[in-house]
């Protein structure tokens, strides 16, 4: 007995994605369509400048100010991303969606400490307590293999190397057990 095909975790069908620019709004994307199952490791694979970042951030909802999705749809187990608010997006990222940004300089806060920052979304989607969010953040640490992670909690990211800030970019996606974790080039 054949089994029926299980819906894509995430599916994008025909995207195109305008920028602002001097002459007007500039197609950046055109009908870029793939779909990812649960559990399945896809990878994207083009030059500079072709648009893998863009569709990552258009998956997560943050595309950059004056972009626009132009057409094409986002759907990620059973919801239509693009036709979400806000609202309901910032419920969805961290907790369903994460993902690990190319540059940890500049997605780390300058103002706060690796702590304050890791713990920010396990109290937030998983009702953590404040020791629960920080015990949790602490094995995150380790986990990316980092040592004196109770240590590191307590430092501010220009005080670490790039490849520790990266991993605690890592460590930052994963603590919430997210079901979808798009990182884009995580090596850089």
């Amino acid at each position: 007995m054949a089994r029926a095909k299980e819906t894509p975790l995430l599916r994008l069908d025909e995207l195109h994605i305008e920028l602002p620019t001097r002459q007007g709004m500039r197609a950046v994307l055109e009908g870029v369509s793939l779909s990812v199952g649960r559990g399945e490791i896809v990878g994207i694979v083009g030059e500079s400048g072709c648009g893998k970042s863009m569709t990552a951030q258009a998956v997560m909802g943050l595309l950059p100010a004056g972009a626009r999705i132009a057409g094409g749809t986002i759907g990620y187990d059973g919801a239509e991303l693009t036709q979400l608010s806000p609202e309901a997006m910032r419920r969805l990222r961290g907790r369903e969606i994460a993902m690990v940004f190319q540059d940890p300089m500049t997605s780390l806060n300058p103002v706060f400490t690796v702590g304050e920052q890791l713990m920010e979304g396990p109290r937030l989607h998983l009702a953590m307590s404040r020791k629960d969010a920080y015990n949790h953040s602490v094995g995150m640490l380790e986990k990316v293999g980092l040592s004196r992670a109770e240590q590191l909690m307590r430092e501010y990211p220009h005080r670490l190397s790039g490849g520790m800030r990266q991993r605690v970019m890592i460590a930052m996606a994963l603590a919430c057990r997210p079901k979808l974790l798009i990182a884009d080039e995580p090596t850089t």
